[in-house]
């Protein structure tokens, strides 16, 4: 069994896998050693890997210390099947990207995450970056135009908003959820005019309801990143029972 834990900026979560299948996912609300204490009693966990963006954390550092199985700690120098992989790239956007090869290798990829940021990833049928794209995700897209502005109000994200609002809440949210939206759609159709084959795979907090047009090209995986760090201790573990044969 494996665990998988990924550490955003706004919040953590933890997979158990079976090498192919998720089998439990969750919100870490409790102390790592609390959380891993209850993993430990309902599975018999021998490897773990982490996915982490967030500032170091002795706590869990410790916890995993303690633990009597392996840490793959994630970084753009993890061997790793994708290439051109640059200094400083983030684990998340690696494990993502990673999640998304493993399903459909040999095509040109778009891994979008929204979260706090939304990233775009493209590769080329061999798995090379070409590069990526960083934009403000929603939340921080409302809270820009609370930051710099002297009168409005910072609001919460919502799943629907009018097109055109008319009052302050609704005009805001309006640019927020669907200029986003519309991004998301601008990009999507530029790389598929340029890569007929491409797989799109969207992932991450926020959801959208994209036009007709695009939705049957662009795959929604809310485990994108678990089934990255998935894959690579199912390969590793593949390489040491090669080996021992």
């Amino acid at each position: 069994m494996y665990l998988l834990i990924d550490i955003g900026n706004t919040a953590a979560k933890l997979a158990v896998s079976d090498g192919s299948t998720l089998l439990h996912t969750m919100h870490v609300n409790a102390p790592w050693a609390d959380t891993f204490s209850y993993i430990q009693q309902n599975y018999p966990i021998h490897r773990c890997a982490v996915s982490t963006v967030a500032a170091e954390d002795k706590a869990l550092k410790q916890a995993l210390a303690s633990q009597p199985f392996p840490t793959l700690w994630l970084t753009a120098e993890t061997p790793c099947p994708l290439r051109n992989i640059p200094h400083g790239y983030g684990a998340d956007r690696l494990a993502a990207d990673i999640g998304a090869w493993a399903q459909t290798p040999s095509h040109p990829l778009l891994v979008i995450d929204a979260g706090t940021c939304i990233t775009y990833d493209l590769f080329n049928h061999q798995g090379e970056l070409l590069g990526g794209i960083i934009s403000p995700g929603i939340q921080l897209r409302l809270k820009a135009m609370h930051e710099h502005t002297a009168l409005l109000p910072l609001f919460e994200a919502e799943t629907s908003t009018p097109l055109i609002g008319f009052n302050t809440k609704d005009s805001m949210m309006s640019s927020a959820i669907h200029g986003t939206r519309y991004e998301l759609e601008g990009y999507i159709r530029t790389f598929l005019a340029q890569y007929p084959h491409l797989k799109v795979y969207l992932t991450g907090g926020n959801t959208f309801q994209l036009s007709p047009d695009l939705a049957s090209h662009v795959t929604h995986d809310p485990h994108l990143l678990f089934r990255g760090l998935q894959y690579l201790l199912a390969s590793t573990d593949q390489e040491h029972i090669a080996v021992a044969r």
